[in-house]
């Protein structure tokens, strides 16, 4: 009998292990469906579907519902191809249903207009007759949402129906050159082909924006630029890391890609390191649209102190298109800490774009970083944010956390040990520009000397000292970049 019980036992084991292992099994399947946010992909959507609606509280012209026609001063507007409705849950059906948005993906062999009637920029030209268009108080005219061209209603049939994408043409991705796929179970879609169109120097333009910089002109970019290009060359870096926006030059990799970045100079140097993380065949060219605070590399490479809403975006691709690349030094940064109690913490590597501090100024960046992640509405506005450096400033003045900093620490250059004086922070600069555009460099009363070399700087105001760091016929094994 026991005999017999064991047997029964050991019969039910591989029977018990069997659905376990489909369990497993299912599971895993699962996962790799619902999870493929964990390959670096371009995201898209389906712009067949719907709109891309953002609110408008006033608008700054004359606008008319492109469904019904009715003159509104409030109401819904697409980003990508520009129309608008009211609010009105039937008209933002009927045109989402009726009105086909800026298509991400075309079967065609060449690329075609597509209009869009009325609701035209001021003082519009039409591209046939030369006359001016869309000044009549109705839904009137059209536009082209590639080309960006604009005609009269009468003049549309004179008008070639491949569209040649206008001016910006070579940094414009064309829709018959994109192939989507669908991935995961929820039907999400990712740019899985992109083919090279026959346009003559062709460099293609990703942007990648932050909106939370300086003024937060982050999100009224990202509308201009939908307009301007395809819209999946647009990327918000909070919404979606950098290294999904930067998979097209995978897409592309005998095709050298420019880059926009539309922040600070932190979100500079995420975007530069996610180019680093990738390591590229050939990595892109990087120009900047500066909307931090202190805007330091965006001075040195002359894109600039800051950006604001006169400067027009048809103005700064201009610019990239005739901007001059060149190599810009970066420099890894190891931070070893001092055994405590025989252990010892593994050595933290960063990378220096700009500058590095160690002080009083690095001080007022670490509580004004950690009160904009707690508060960061307080930081709407790049004359807020200054007067938010003014004001801790102003209070480490009083209390002076840093003072005796030289007997605090020792700075060696080429293997010696520099003499510091009374000082209340160190600065090791790799631009011209530091502190949202004071020019150390310029304090100096002998300019640096060809070679390699260390210029120690006093700033006699600020009670803190230069390491200025020269890159001239130095063998450095370092990080490099193209930038604009």
């Amino acid at each position: 009998m026991e005999l017999t019980q064991e047997l029964t036992v050991y019969s039910l084991i591989p029977y018990c292990i069997i659905p376990a292992v489909a369990v497993i099994v299912v599971t895993i399947n699962v996962c790799i469906l619902c999870f493929p946010r964990l390959t670096f992909k371009v995201p898209a959507y389906n712009s067949r579907k719907k709109h891309r609606w953002c609110h408008i509280g006033v608008f700054l012209q004359a606008v008319y519902c492109s469904v019904s026609g009715n003159h509104i001063n409030e109401g819904l507007y697409c980003d990508c191809c520009g129309i608008c409705v009211s609010y009105s849950l039937d008209l933002i059906r009927e045109a989402d249903t009726e009105l086909i948005c800026k298509v991400l993906t075309s079967c065609e062999d060449k690329n075609v207009h597509h209009w869009i009637r009325g609701n035209l920029p001021l003082c519009s030209v039409c591209d046939v007759c030369g006359e001016t268009c869309g000044v009549l108080p109705q839904l009137c005219d059209l536009r082209c949402v590639w080309c960006q061209r604009t005609v009269h209603d009468n003049c549309v049939h004179n008008v070639f129906r491949f569209c040649d994408l206008g001016s910006n043409s070579s940094m414009i991705v064309p829709p018959n050159c994109v192939k989507l796929e669908k991935v995961g179970i929820k039907s999400n879609y990712i740019v899985s082909r992109v083919s090279e169109p026959p346009i003559r120097d062709w460099h293609p333009l990703i942007v990648i924006a932050n909106s939370k910089s300086g003024n937060n002109d982050g999100n009224d970019l990202f509308h201009k630029f939908r307009t301007l290009l395809h819209p999946l060359q647009v990327i918000d870096i909070n919404r979606v890391k950098p290294e999904r926006g930067l998979e097209w030059c995978r897409l592309l990799p005998d095709t050298r890609l420019r880059v926009l970045v539309c922040g600070g100079d932190g979100t500079i140097g995420c975007v530069l390191s996610a180019i680093d993380k990738l390591n590229l065949r050939l990595p892109p060219e990087v120009a900047i649209l500066p909307l931090g605070t202190g805007n330091d590399l965006s001075r040195v490479l002359g894109w600039g102190p800051g950006y604001t809403a006169d400067v027009q975006l048809n103005d700064v691709l201009k610019d990239i298109k005739t901007a001059e690349a060149v190599l810009l030094d970066r420099w890894k940064v190891s931070i070893t800490y001092p055994k405590r109690y025989g252990m010892s913490r593994m050595t933290k590597e960063l990378v220096m774009n700009s500058y590095m501090s160690v002080g009083v100024d690095a001080l007022v960046c670490m509580k004004i970083h950690k009160q904009r992640k707690s508060w960061p509405k307080l930081f709407g506005s790049r004359i807020f944010n200054k007067m938010w450096y003014m004001t801790y400033g102003t209070k480490d003045v009083l209390e002076r956390q840093c003072k005796n900093l030289h007997q605090k620490l020792k700075l060696t250059l080429d293997g010696q040990e520099q003499k510091l004086p009374e000082l209340e922070g160190v600065v090791i600069l790799n631009i011209s520009s530091w502190g949202g555009g004071c020019e150390p460099w310029l304090i100096q009363s002998q300019a640096p000397s060809e070679g390699h070399s260390h210029q120690i700087t006093r700033n006699k105001v600020s009670r803190t000292y230069y390491a200025c760091m020269q890159m001239i016929q130095y063998n450095f094994n370092g990080l490099y970049i193209n930038v604009l």
